[in-house]
């Protein structure tokens, strides 16, 4: 999921967020309030909780969650929204400020409710592993990340916040960075601005940063010329541009550029475009700036034994052998969740309760990393003074401000994602 891509305002998210609220958060809401209390909650639904609360010492579930009644006649949407609603209220009458974290999050969002709720499924999670060592944390139920977001942080720090977890959307993320300065603040985003405090953090699903990292890759495998092949959509044009800006920053040449609608036409123009290519020895790889569907379709044209990498917009890492053939010996970079199962990390936290779309569960491997990255950050002596986190997003290195992910290389064989062996280091200077 890319969030770099959307203000906070409300806008029209894209295809990405066309429903408000994510097939896990049905889930969720017909599993009834005591499933739904926005902390401290169990994510395995054979051992529900009995007890909710916003922070780690529990209250009872009648105080957090609005009458029976009042949820079963009210809609989906409306049902989270008044369980959350209840909650903060319930935060608003405790008298004594009590240190916590505070996840503050766009959950009553139309445009952003779905991603926000994927994030705190995972977040929570993260805590449960953690059971009574947790730290005490409290979810903040926001409408937008508009400049309300603020208001709500200093908020978060008046009932006794000792971190701050939020900025989903960009312009949430520069918000943030206008707050922060006190105490630890992560954003789940990238912000545009440079001059960062010193206790601001962030972390970043972002496709820019894995396609500059596809580029890393391919010229530590030895290559120098490439073939770009790219759909239509705004998206795969920014991987487009990502990649080919690292590429020739590495030393590397862009043979030819290839935009691919998926027809007939376009099939054998491609295979024959490519095919010269190779022959004249101007490309020596291709790089695919495309979804999963337009990746598939591409793969069959592109000549047999010409290297093919591409980032994890074009995979799908859940689907089936026989549904990723197509993509046949393309390499591509993912994230730890989906592709090492044996990983300790990943081993160690419970999946969505309920099924969910790709994107979403990546939100919901956010969500985990962003708590247990938090724990790093407050038990560091300095403030940029963290160790590297083996993360379910991929190993996360502190390069200033950011949390950069490394994420795990892999080859589809025969319909099946298989690792290859870790890269040597490069030495160069990574950008954000």
């Amino acid at each position: 999921m890319h969030l770099d891509n959307f203000s906070g305002s409300g806008a029209n998210p894209g295809r990405h967020f066309a429903k408000a609220f994510s097939c896990a958060a049905l889930g969720m809401a017909m599993l009834g309030p005591s499933w739904l209390a926005v902390a401290q909650t169990n994510p395995n639904p054979s051992t529900l909780p009995t007890t909710a609360s916003t922070v780690t010492t529990p209250f009872p579930l009648i105080l957090s969650t609005p009458p029976t009644s009042t949820l079963i006649n009210a809609p989906v949407a409306e049902q989270l929204k008044l369980v959350d609603k209840a909650a903060e209220k319930l935060i608003e009458k405790k008298d004594d400020p009590t240190p916590h974290i505070a996840l503050i999050i766009p959950l009553h969002s139309k445009a952003f409710g779905a991603v926000a709720d994927a994030i705190k499924q995972g977040f929570i999670a993260a805590a449960n592993v953690d059971g009574k060592q947790a730290t005490p944390y409290r979810i903040y139920a926001r409408d937008d990340e508009s400049a309300s977001l603020g208001t709500q942080y200093r908020k978060a720090v008046q009932d006794g916040a000792i971190a701050i977890i939020g900025g989903v959307t960009r312009d949430g993320t520069n918000l943030m960075v206008k707050e922060a300065g006190y105490i630890p603040t992560l954003a789940l985003n990238a912000p545009t601005e440079t001059d960062l405090p010193d206790r601001f953090f962030y972390i970043s699903l972002n496709l820019d940063a894995e396609a500059r990292s596809v580029a890393r890759e391919a010229l530590l495998a030895g290559l120098h010329n490439v073939a770009v092949l790219t759909s239509a959509t705004a998206l795969s044009k920014r991987i487009q541009d990502s990649f080919e800006k690292e590429w020739i920053r590495l030393g590397g040449t862009v043979t030819e550029s290839i935009t691919f609608t998926g027809d007939i036409a376009d099939a054998s123009r491609l295979k024959k475009a490519l095919g010269k290519a190779r022959e004249k020895s101007q490309a020596d790889f291709v790089f695919i700036a495309a979804d999963v569907k337009a990746a598939r379709l591409a793969r069959p044209f592109i000549p047999v034994g010409m290297p093919v990498f591409a980032t994890s917009h074009a995979l799908d890492a859940r689907a089936g052998a026989v549904e990723n053939l197509d993509l046949d010996s393309v390499r591509f970079l993912e994230m730890p969740w989906f592709v090492e199962k044996d990983h300790p990390a990943v081993m160690a936290y419970a999946k969505p309760f309920a099924p969910m779309p790709l994107d979403y569960e990546r939100l919901y491997a956010l969500g985990i990393d962003a708590w247990r990255v938090m724990q790093s950050i407050l038990k560091a002596d300095k403030p940029r003074n963290i160790m590297p986190l083996d993360g379910v997003t991929g190993r996360l290195n502190l390069e200033g401000a950011q949390f950069v992910r490394t994420l795990t290389a892999i080859e589809m064989r025969d319909g099946l994602p298989q690792l290859l062996q870790p890269s040597p280091p490069l030495q160069i200077s990574p950008t954000n």
